[in-house]
């Protein structure tokens, strides 16, 4: 016996508005659709090597201290002051910077602060570092890597759920010459447990008086479990000042029309 199931049942309702902190660039929140990265959820911001990624997340941690916020950021790669902008602001002083040595005492540190202090935004820099400090000779360095962000996601992804705290974590692209590929050196277990995940493209290099002056970033939605993905935009980042804007419409599609030709 068949019965006729009320259209209400399978219709597509509204989703339920989610707390975020905003990225500090318009345009991110925009892509994103619900305003931001969302509280309570990992966030993978992945890409090839300088493409933005970490003057992405360290926008989001200047915004996020410039209104008082509590911003971590656990640098396993120990490059951040390196990545620092000119004139970071003042804000800069009030985000926590950990350089563990290990994974192990990297996670330990996020589970710690996680658990007893009141933490808005955690960024984890990078999956590409998460090399566990023991591991089988004959196990692979990639199958290691991602085995050690596996264990680190199932410990974390809960305690970030209860303290209501944004975690950005930042990849590598897995397969560097495949444009179109969506996956990163963060392994499965990075995909899965991500609920939004924006990939980093460097575009095209610009140019002032025949020297670098920047480059074009376009970052994209390639999975989004609160709003439609596949949304995408463009955005340029300084090399004068290590600065990442967005880049007005009429300038993007100058920018869209130089890298078809």
């Amino acid at each position: 016996m068949i019965r006729n199931i009320p259209e209400d049942t399978y219709r597509r309702r509204p989703a339920t508005p989610v707390a975020v902190i905003g990225s500090g660039i318009p345009a991110v929140d925009r892509m994103t659709g619900i305003g931001g990265y969302p509280r309570g959820r990992v966030t993978e911001l992945f890409g090839t090597a300088s493409s933005g990624k970490s003057a992405l997340a360290l926008t989001c941690c200047l915004t996020a201290a410039a209104q008082g916020l509590t911003a971590v950021w656990i640098d396993l790669e120990h490059t951040l002051v390196a990545k620092l902008p000119l004139n970071p602001g003042p804000s800069m002083h009030d985000i926590l910077l950990l350089e563990p040595q290990t994974s192990e005492d990297a996670v330990d540190m996020a589970a710690i602060l996680l658990e007893r202090v009141p933490i808005d935004l955690l960024v984890m820099d990078s999956a590409l570092a998460m090399q566990p400090s023991h591991r089988s000779q004959n196990l692979p360095s990639n199958m290691a890597r991602a085995e050690m962000v596996g264990r680190a996601l199932r410990k974390l992804t809960v305690l970030v759920a209860h303290s209501n705290c944004v975690m950005l974590f930042l990849s590598r692209s897995y397969l560097m010459a495949v444009p179109d590929s969506v996956a990163s050196i963060g392994g499965h277990a990075l995909r899965s447990f991500a609920s939004l995940r924006l990939r980093a493209t460097q575009q095209q290099v610009l140019t002032e008086e025949g020297e670098a002056a920047g480059f074009a970033v376009q970052l994209r939605v390639v999975k989004n479990k609160l709003a439609p993905p596949e949304r995408e935009t463009v955005l340029y980042y300084s090399l004068t000042d290590g600065i990442l804007t967005e880049v007005p419409s009429h300038e993007r599609q100058e920018l869209n029309k130089e890298a078809r030709l």
